[in-house]
């Protein structure tokens, strides 16, 4: 039994590898392959552009969000920006109004009732689809554009096989951050723009992406989480390319606690797990390189925490059953290792940056674990848990 318990255990800790290491590595050596759509160039045709936002309780940051619209290097003629507030119990509609008074192509309905995001948004898709919009743009309050990010999004749509477009989001850090998500972000990216290189991204960035307004999913149910996610996918679920175009910029300011993080894994991570449901034809292998990918980068890091307790319940188990030293001593060791590492960054007030990036890791873990708690209990909800990014 102890050997049976120790082949476990190399299974459990081979697909880990695979899944965190030799997977990004294949990629990196596959898109160099492969051919990749090319953006158009010049601004003789510039497509009607529909820029779709949906806010919550966003009163410090929804006129500034205006503002920056208004800023873009994108004829007035060409675009018009809606705006739901979603119900909100704050400011947010007057911000919004005031930010947006002798605006003709700035939009704002406010909603009475919290619906949630995409009950906001397949509203305002609606709204863009009668004033006859080409594209869609998605963003989100608290994200600013470069002043150039539409066109840079835009040029693609020359190509017939695009669908989508997302842009790069780059985090902020404010003055006494204690996380490592920009060092995660980062890795995110670049997985982003190989997958790109190879096929198509894996769902959009909600921050800034665009798609043909025919592609949207009016069908998204109103309790989807991710809801960018999903709607990328379903892009590329009806044959369409999604693309990377790192030069489309965007920027928000990352949350400066752990504590602001854990909500927003722990939704995310439900919203994952709903996700899997909602486009699992993509994981067809008529897919391709396509349905590869999502089974490697995101099927196998959402599953990362019950492969991690697989492993733990092997390790004991090698343990529990053996006369002497084995594999499981071995990765029991690391096991608390991590945890004390963990604790001691949790303790420290200005802890290394490499006991903050253990920390990191384990605690998302843990938080994409909770969210699968949650997603098996059902009952997700739309409607908006505000954190602080």
């Amino acid at each position: 039994m102890t050997r049976y318990w120790e082949l476990l255990l190399i299974a459990d800790v081979a697909v880990l590898v695979y899944g965190w290491i030799a997977f990004p590595v294949l990629l990196a050596l596959l898109s160099r392959k492969r051919d990749r759509p090319a953006a158009t160039a010049g601004d003789a045709v510039l497509p009607r552009v529909a820029v779709v936002l949906s806010a919550y309780n966003e009163e410090t940051h929804i006129a500034d969000r205006i503002r920056n619209l208004l800023d873009l290097d994108y004829p007035a003629a060409h675009w018009k920006a809606y705006i739901g507030v979603d119900g909100s119990k704050d400011r947010t509609a007057a911000e919004a109004f005031g930010a947006a008074q002798g605006r003709p192509h700035i939009l704002v309905r406010d909603f009475a009732e919290n619906r949630g995001k995409v009950a906001v948004l397949k509203d305002l898709v609606a709204a863009a689809g009668t004033d006859g919009a080409e594209l869609l743009v998605f963003t989100d309050a608290n994200t600013a554009f470069a002043p150039d990010a539409l066109k840079k999004l835009c040029r693609w749509f020359g190509d017939p096989r695009v669908g989508g477009v997302s842009g790069k989001l780059s985090l902020v850090a404010p003055a006494g951050t204690k996380t490592e998500e920009g060092a995660y972000w980062k890795l995110e990216t670049w997985l982003k723009k190989k997958e790109s290189d190879l096929d198509s991204c894996l769902g959009a960035n909600g921050a800034i992406y665009a798609i043909r307004r025919e592609l949207f999913w009016s069908a998204i149910p109103a309790n989807t989480i991710v809801d960018d996610f999903v709607i990328g996918m379903k892009v590329r679920e009806r044959g369409y390319r999604f693309v990377y175009d790192p030069e489309a910029a965007a920027v928000e300011e990352m949350p400066p606690k752990m504590a602001d993080e854990w909500t927003r894994r722990v939704r995310i991570g439900a919203g994952g797990y709903q996700a899997i449901r909602l486009c699992r034809a993509c994981l067809h292998p008529s897919y391709g390189a396509f349905a590869w990918a999502l089974w490697s980068h995101k099927v196998l890091r959402w599953f990362t925490p019950h492969l991690m307790l697989v492993g733990l319940a092997a390790s004991v188990a090698c343990v529990a059953m053996a006369h002497g030293p084995t594999l499981g001593h071995a990765a029991l060791a690391l096991y608390a290792a991590g945890a004390a590492v963990s604790v001691l960054a949790t303790c420290l007030e200005k802890p290394a940056r490499g006991l903050r990036a253990i920390h990191y890791l384990l605690a998302m873990q843990a938080a994409l674990f909770a969210g699968f708690v949650r997603f098996c209990r059902g009952n997700l909800e739309g409607r908006w848990q505000r954190t602080a990014r």
